[in-house]
């Protein structure tokens, strides 16, 4: 009677602390969630932003330009400022496309360009349009 009395009593002893320890880690679970969920919406908050390059403009008259090495260099009223131009650059002569062998010393322009890495990088020239 003693012996199963003893048994008895580590079973109750066994069930109730594995009982406890299961709601200890079911709360730890519950209050663990909400800190994951606000961690995860602080990240979502904290993404960098990268800026775009602000487009800029300029315009004046060509003063040279190299087709080997892509370079335009138009005199502005500040001075003169070298682009280089993108590989996808537009070349327009009024509303119409042209081509880089349209940009001639002398040509009234406007260049669209961003500054990447210190240097202006032309996306689109226009050529203005001959008065007839």
């Amino acid at each position: 009677m003693r012996r199963l009395f003893t048994v008895l009593t580590v079973a109750f002893a066994v069930v109730s602390f594995s009982s406890m320890v299961s709601a200890q880690a079911a709360t730890a679970t519950q209050t663990q969630k909400p800190k994951v969920a606000a961690e995860q919406t602080a990240a979502k908050t904290q993404t960098v932003k990268v800026a775009k390059p602000v487009a800029l403009s300029a315009s004046g008259t060509v003063a040279k330009f190299d087709e080997a090495t892509k370079t335009l260099t138009v005199t502005t009223k500040t001075g003169d400022k070298d682009f280089t131009l993108a590989a996808d650059a537009k070349i327009m002569v009024g509303a119409k496309a042209a081509a880089a062998g349209d940009l001639m010393a002398g040509k009234k322009v406007k260049v669209t360009y961003a500054t990447m890495d210190g240097k202006h990088v032309a996306s689109k020239v226009t050529i203005a349009a001959d008065k007839k």
